[in-house]
């Protein structure tokens, strides 16, 4: 507890009203009100469009609420644009709380450059392979195991096309579009590229870079196995079942599983690997102490049960998520929940692939936002679409986006 907690009659608590994130909310106000029956939480629900421009006003005029939901992409802005308070401290301080049984590489998304703590994760969201074993197996396709490349997932996938007409790597309809990071920079590091130099300039145009970029272009254009860019599955490709695969994270099993009756059999299988290895992407929401918070260390008690064993484990039986601490890997709560999905430790077993998004310095946005993600996208379609190679079109974006890095 805090000193100034007995000063204190109200904790105000910043989030989104999503059905994604409700449980995860409910979880943290009734931990709080247990701790602090005589403190009224006040939770003030922000639309998620306008997060940043709420935040930023907010954190302007020194009224942030005292606790904050932001997700991973928001933690390097936000800590610059003094939004929230680097936790850092005060889990150090905190004896009930072991920073170190969470996810190294879970943990960087909460870090500026490997510094400070910004953000509690929610969850180890590590985007994995779910697949429809129905279609599989009416194709007569071999199921994924895991130490599938892309080769025999194209391969699989090539089987079911023709026995099936259907496609098989989802995109869009309420997913991820095709230019998602999580889905394109693992194919980049897959064949040896990556995005930026150590100069800070875009590397987009390396030969190990074009190569991984026209891997992931070729799932459309060589193979077509992927979802057409204009191809209307009627919603979420894969959850209509019109897709034989889809790359996400664990969030979406408790739609998949509350589909009534379920339509199809579909279980889940880490990454294929590349010819450099297996990569995945990672991300995560989470919840952060504000800067402007009356007292930041009721404020941190307030969100750290989110990273306990008790909440981790609400979040894996609400299939809303894997949990982030090393300590429940083997945890019955977590590898004997009932099937679908029957192999859930893939999320866990994949965690290791995950990589984090590619930092660009400077104003040009990043891989969610601005110029950065207009670039890359618009080469992609391009290329996707056939109206220029993917030579061509990284070369423009390239030239683009290092003409707003170098200005």
């Amino acid at each position: 507890g805090s000193i100034a907690a007995q000063d204190v009659t109200q904790i105000r608590f910043g989030t989104i009203n999503d059905p994604a994130v409700e449980r995860v909310n409910q979880l943290l106000v009734e931990n709080f009100q247990a701790q602090y029956p005589d403190i009224e939480v006040v939770v003030e629900y922000i639309p998620g469009a306008d997060l940043v421009s709420t935040y930023t006003t907010q954190a302007a005029a020194g009224t942030l609420p005292d606790v904050i939901w932001l997700a991973d992409l928001f933690v390097v802005p936000f800590a610059q644009g003094d939004i929230v308070f680097d936790m850092q401290p005060l889990a150090e301080a905190d004896a009930n709380f072991d920073l170190s049984d969470i996810y190294d590489n879970l943990l960087g998304l909460s870090r500026v450059e490997g510094e400070g703590l910004y953000m509690i994760p929610s969850s180890y969201d590590v985007v994995t392979m779910y697949y429809n074993s129905t279609l599989f197996e009416e194709a007569g396709a071999p199921l994924p195991t895991a130490d599938w490349t892309w080769d025999d997932y194209i391969a699989a996938c090539t089987t079911i096309k023709e026995a099936t007409g259907k496609y098989c790597f989802a995109n869009g309809g309420g997913l991820p579009t095709f230019e998602w990071w999580a889905w394109v920079v693992p194919f980049v590091q897959g064949y040896g590229g990556s995005l930026v130099g150590e100069d800070g300039m875009a590397t987009l145009t390396t030969p190990e870079t074009l190569a991984g970029f026209q891997a992931y272009v070729d799932l459309w254009t060589t193979h077509e196995i992927a979802q057409p860019l204009d191809f209307d599955a009627g919603g979420n490709c894969f959850i209509v079942g019109e897709c034989a695969t889809m790359f996400f994270i664990p969030g979406i099993m408790s739609a998949l599983r509350a589909l009534d009756p379920q339509p199809f059999e579909w279980d889940i299988q880490v990454i294929p690997s590349h010819p450099e290895g297996k990569f995945t992407g990672m991300g995560t929401y989470g919840y952060a102490v504000s800067a402007n918070a009356q007292d930041p260390a009721l404020a941190w008690d307030f969100v750290k049960h989110l990273a306990s064993a008790d909440a981790q484990l609400a979040i894996a039986s609400n299939y809303a998520g894997t949990p982030l601490l090393q300590s429940l890997r083997e945890d019955p709560g977590v590898t004997d929940l009932a099937a679908p999905p029957e192999n859930i430790t893939a999320f866990i077993e994949n965690g290791e692939n995950g990589i984090l998004p590619t930092f660009f310095p400077g104003e040009c946005g990043s891989l969610y936002a601005g110029q950065i993600n207009q670039e890359v996208k618009d080469a992609l379609e391009a290329a996707i679409l056939g109206m220029m190679s993917v030579e061509e079109a990284f070369t423009i974006a390239n030239d683009n986006i290092n003409a707003c890095l170098s200005g």
